[in-house]
């Protein structure tokens, strides 16, 4: 297929969309525990867990690890961070939003959220139509289900 012969390799990173998102929420509650009329410690004290959530989701977005997902064309294989996985036959794929769901060998269900700006545009077109293109030609028997359990 087309969509093969291409380099197959999608290094995946953290979306600021996901991080914008949750920093404009920690501001909304912030704002609507400021303003509500509760005692002012307890409202000091959630004011400060909701700082806290948005300190953590802001640090955890900064020391983030890349994820590498790799197809290999020549022996219908796909690697998730350098370690065989199966894509589950079931897959979410809209034009913003990638989820994929993979089982790896030790019988450990992933997802892996992949927004539109964790990859480049171009990448994140081909990852799209890679999968649709393998979900096509894989047939179901080759994938093995009683593993999904």
């Amino acid at each position: 297929m087309r969509v093969e012969n291409s380099p197959n390799s999608f290094v995946i990173k953290a979306a600021k969309s996901i991080l914008i998102f949750n920093v404009s929420l920690v501001c909304l509650v912030v704002l609507l525990i400021g303003l509500s009329p509760i005692t002012f410690t307890i409202n000091l004290l959630f004011i400060l867990l909701v700082i806290i959530y948005g300190l953590v989701t802001a640090r955890d977005f900064w020391r983030y690890t890349p994820n590498i997902l790799v197809y290999s064309a020549q022996i219908n294989r796909w690697f998730y961070n350098q370690q065989p996985v199966d894509l589950l036959p079931k897959q979410f794929l809209t034009a913003p939003l990638v989820i994929l769901y993979l089982f790896s060998p030790n019988q450990k269900k992933i997802t892996q959220v992949i927004p539109l700006d964790s990859l480049p545009r171009h990448q994140h077109i081909r990852l799209r139509k890679l999968i649709i293109a393998w979900s096509r030609t894989t047939s179901q028997t080759e994938i093995d289900y009683h593993r999904q359990s």
